[in-house]
């Protein structure tokens, strides 16, 4: 790597390593997010509208999609995640050589994943539909519209890839700009291809496949020019064996715990989709307005997780500690005013994208009885990114998984179909799994056990108005 591209990644390491005011700093690194984060949320709503205009099934067709085209993008991610840990905790080490490394041996494997897999899990689409007792009206779209998104994944890997080694090396504007460029294609293009061009569901997955081809475009080029740091070359694709055990290390729970969540997100969608297709439209409305809580909560995860890694690569250990203190807080306010405007400005939310009165009904429900429970969701998250950041990823991997399978999905079940509550009982069953999580995850960071770097060499340094160890 020449000078000129390591000098990228100091300067940005010695803002985040000696910046006093973790508050400060945690906006400065989530304020670019926020931006991006707001567009996407916008987008969704958009998004969202465009497909009620054709009717209740289309509405559904994105949420029973997910799961199965869900599959390979766990795997991206929780191998692409090995990246916040290593890449990070190498460029707080001042090793912003085996930072470049790390990034290209994750992203060869990836991609000689990726190409394969998706041309396989299109094969079994059929298969995948069948089995989730999807309703008859939303199949043909889903089909189509599954089709399309899963061959592209490839494409979303490189640009994964990209953002998590930049996010690593505190370069979240760079993203940010390719973020926003990317959804403002798609938001153009969707009502272009849904009406205009009369393509319904296929235009909107042709958007999002043209929106994805961009970003990923982007990401080669500058990878293969080492215009913001990392220069991967097509030899550096070969993953390196003294990586492997480590990136295996890391992500292996990681992509357990995605797996497991999609696989549990699958059963989900058929307890969704056995209840009527106003809940399942009345779920696709839910989660569009839930997510509007992202847009401020998860760029300040993100943020608190490039902190922990730099930290515990340069040895700073109380650094690392004080930054989660500091991100929780924050974290934990955002989402507690969200929650107050949500509940009460719930029905006009919802009367954005539906008059149908049985979908109302069911959203309203949703809002009122499983809204609250999104501030249990955002401490698991919180610490979710903490322990990819710092490569102790098993525990959390588990809560992970046992979120889904040992609270939501059984108590869902029971209180849905067993008790005879109907949507009540399904948005309580998912509520109650978001409060225990969030709890259990609440004390795996108090315990700080996971305050240790993983890579083979840290630099110890002194932490101004902080202190080291």
């Amino acid at each position: 790597m020449s000078r000129d591209r390591s000098d990228d990644l100091s300067r940005l390491r010695e803002r985040v390593l000696y910046t006093e005011s973790l508050s400060r700093l945690l906006l400065w690194l989530a304020a670019p997010l926020i931006v991006s984060g707001s567009v996407e949320a916008l987008y969704q709503i958009v998004d969202t509208f465009w497909l009620s205009r054709l009717g209740s099934a289309a509405l559904g067709t994105p949420i029973v999609s997910w799961p199965y085209r869900g599959i390979l993008g766990s795997i991206g991610f929780g191998l692409a995640s090995s990246i916040s840990a290593l890449a990070g905790q190498y460029i707080g080490a001042r090793r912003f050589d085996r930072a470049s490394r790390v990034v290209g041996s994750v992203l060869g494997i990836l991609l000689a994943f990726g190409i394969p897999a998706s041309l396989v899990l299109v094969a079994g689409l059929n298969l995948y539909l069948e089995a989730m007792n999807v309703p008859a009206d939303i199949r043909p779209l889903a089909a189509v519209y599954i089709t399309v998104t899963v061959l592209t994944i490839p494409l979303t890997y490189i640009y994964l890839v990209f953002t998590f080694a930049l996010g690593a090396a505190g370069n979240t504007r760079t993203p940010t700009k390719i973020s926003i460029a990317s959804t403002l294609t798609n938001a153009v293009l969707d009502p272009v291809l849904i009406f205009w061009a009369n393509m319904g569901v296929l235009g909107a997955a042709l958007a999002t496949a043209a929106a994805n081809a961009l970003s990923a475009s982007y990401a080669v080029y500058s990878f293969a020019t080492g215009r913001h740091g990392y220069h991967i070359r097509l030899k550096d694709l070969v993953p390196e064996k003294n990586l492997l055990p480590t990136i295996a290390r890391v992500s292996g729970p990681l992509v357990a715990q995605r797996l497991g969540t999609n696989l549990g997100f699958v059963f989900m969608v058929r307890i969704i989709s056995g209840l009527s297709t106003p809940v399942v439209a009345a779920y696709s409305i839910g989660q569009v307005i839930l997510n509007i809580d992202h847009v401020i909560v998860m760029p300040m995860v993100r943020a608190t997780g490039i902190v922990v890694a730099q930290s515990l690569g340069a040895g700073m250990t109380r650094r690392s500690r004080s930054t989660v203190l500091t991100g929780g807080l924050i974290i934990s306010g955002a989402t507690l005013v969200y929650i107050a405007f949500l509940l009460l400005l719930r029905d006009w939310f919802i009367s954005l994208f539906t008059t149908d009165p049985q979908v109302v009904a069911a959203a309203r429900n949703m809002l009122t009885i499983f809204a609250p429970s999104i501030i249990g969701f955002n401490m698991f998250m919180l610490a979710n990114v903490v322990a990819r950041s710092s490569g102790h990823t098993v525990f959390l991997s588990l809560l992970g998984i046992a979120r889904l399978w040992l609270f939501r999905i059984p108590l869902s079940w029971l209180l849905a179909y067993r008790l005879g509550l109907g949507d009540r009982g399904l948005w309580t069953g998912m509520a109650l799994s978001n409060y225990v999580t969030g709890v259990l995850a609440v004390a795996w960071l108090a315990r700080r056990d996971w305050a240790r770097a993983v890579i083979e060499e840290t630099k110890t340094v002194a932490t101004p108005g902080i202190g080291g160890k």
